[in-house]
């Protein structure tokens, strides 16, 4: 009835919904930005990506992303038109990657448009079923989404993302020969922390060549054969103490998540290792 219908429209609407915007373009360097979105009925993608964008062009100096010339894809490899409210895909989905647009999409049409009819015009770009992929970001009264603060990345050594790890495993596992990963990204929710590792192509590996471990304060992530070497990530300290049982690792096509199961709901981690502070008697 209509009413209902009012009903779940009002609850929509008073929901604030998260989600992880990819950079997954081949020759560049991948990125992730993650997203709140206040009113996922009324934002779109294009907003998103203007975002995402913006975001990418700050954080590595390299040369802008041509906004015509990309689309969001899913999870299922489908391609996300522009003026898609985030609501459509976010209930199944919550990553989405900034890929070239299908072959034979219009990549140039906003240039030719808008020297025809300058800042004001906007333009699509087709795929072979003439729904329109790409149009002009939309401008809202209020802001309706924010990126998240921005997660700590940590530098990468001269030598590369990797550095030979000397520290024994929490787990009592042979190391040697492991590389230890040393640029992540991280954050913390409310019952849950997240850990976020680029590694272009890791999806390609078999299951079995991907391992983690977890304690109440420690975590052990082994991947073997990447690109012919042996990677590590782990710590002999987090933070704050989780459940090792609740605790698990992702593969996506071109990233493996940790997740973090907190002990205690709400508990604010300030680091993802932990790090002593003045009149603390924990060691790190």
């Amino acid at each position: 009835s209509g009413g209902g219908g009012g009903a779940f429209g009002a609850h929509v609407r008073a929901m604030t919904v998260k989600l992880y915007a990819h950079v997954d373009i081949e020759g560049r360097a991948p990125a992730t930005l993650p997203v709140q979105v206040a009113r996922p009925e009324e934002v779109e993608f294009g907003t998103v990506k203007q975002a995402l964008i913006k975001y990418y062009a700050e954080q590595t100096g390299a040369e802008s992303i041509d906004y015509g010339e990309y689309c969001f894809w899913n999870q299922d490899c489908f391609p996300i038109a522009d003026r898609t409210p985030v609501a459509v895909h976010l209930w199944e989905h919550n990553d989405f990657f900034l890929r070239p647009l299908p072959e034979g999409a219009a990549a140039s049409a906003l240039k030719e448009s808008q020297k025809v009819r300058g800042d004001l015009s906007y333009y699509y770009a087709h795929n072979r079923s003439q729904r329109s992929l790409v149009s002009k970001p939309q401008t809202l009264a209020t802001p309706a989404y924010a990126p998240e603060p921005r997660p700590i990345k940590v530098p990468a050594p001269a030598k590369g993302i990797y550095g030979f790890n000397y520290k024994q495993s929490p787990f009592g596992t042979d190391i040697t020969g492991y590389e230890s990963i040393s640029s992540y990204t991280w954050e913390d929710q409310d019952d849950t922390v997240k850990v976020l590792l680029q590694l272009e192509g890791i999806g390609k590996l078999a299951p079995t060549a991907i391992r983690s471990q977890f304690g109440p304060r420690a975590f052990e992530l082994l991947i073997d054969g990447y690109n012919g070497k042996k990677l590590r990530f782990a710590t002999h300290k987090t933070h704050g103490e989780m459940k090792p049982e609740e605790c698990k690792h992702v593969v996506r096509a071109n990233r493996v998540n940790l997740v973090l199961k907190k002990a205690k709901d709400r508990d604010v981690w300030f680091d993802l290792f932990k790090k002593r502070a003045i009149g603390d008697d924990d060691d790190p």
